[in-house]
């Protein structure tokens, strides 16, 4: 968010262009309500896995580029929206992530069979997890999956037109929040989602 030396928002912001020049872009933030989810997960780390546990998560998006015609970032409603039905498919879930290397992870009939070590095994309801394509539930791997949903969310409703820039933030308590930005040109110009 741009903000004055008073902490006051600003319309816009200045970003020089690869020509030296200059444009001026808008960005929006939408945050706190029910944009957000609990869930359950745990992460491994320097070769131990931690209890499971969860979180009240709290979302942040800033979506930035230019105005529309109608002089908007992106229409707040819709955008809300987006963000909030993707909320809603990790809300109160186990956040499983498939791509862990130190987990074994078996879906079984009706179940999920998850196992760290002989001592550290789960086996959860198929209904109560979410497998998500990621190598660790983090807030950083959470902010990044969501940002890329909500960039492939946007674009099938045709709402990235003049989209330049995407930063999600993921809140697991209320002094640890993990950001992730997309760059949406670079992603244009390469046909892979680009990280800043």
């Amino acid at each position: 968010m741009n903000v004055d030396k008073a902490g006051r928002e600003r319309a816009g912001e200045t970003v020089q262009d690869a020509s030296g020049g200059t444009r001026m872009t808008w960005s929006i933030v939408i945050e706190r309500g029910n944009l957000g989810f609990s869930a359950a997960h745990f992460i491994t780390y320097e070769g131990r896995c931690e209890p499971l546990h969860g979180h009240n998560y709290g979302v942040r998006v800033e979506a930035a580029g230019n105005l529309t015609p109608d002089s908007l970032v992106v229409d707040f409603i819709a955008f809300k929206n987006v963000v909030r039905d993707l909320c809603k498919t990790w809300d109160h879930r186990f956040l499983l992530p498939l791509e862990s290397p130190h987990l074994r992870v078996a879906e079984r009939e009706g179940s999920w069979e998850i196992t760290f070590d002989a001592a550290t095994r789960y086996v959860l309801p198929a209904t109560s997890v979410v497998a998500l394509p990621i190598d660790n539930a983090t807030t950083e791997r959470l902010a990044e999956l969501l940002a890329r949903r909500i960039v492939e969310a946007l674009r099938a409703r045709n709402m990235t037109g003049t989209l330049s820039r995407l930063t999600v933030g993921v809140e697991e308590t209320e002094m640890q929040t993990a950001f992730y930005t997309l760059d949406l040109a670079a992603d244009e110009q390469s046909g892979q989602p680009g990280a800043t």
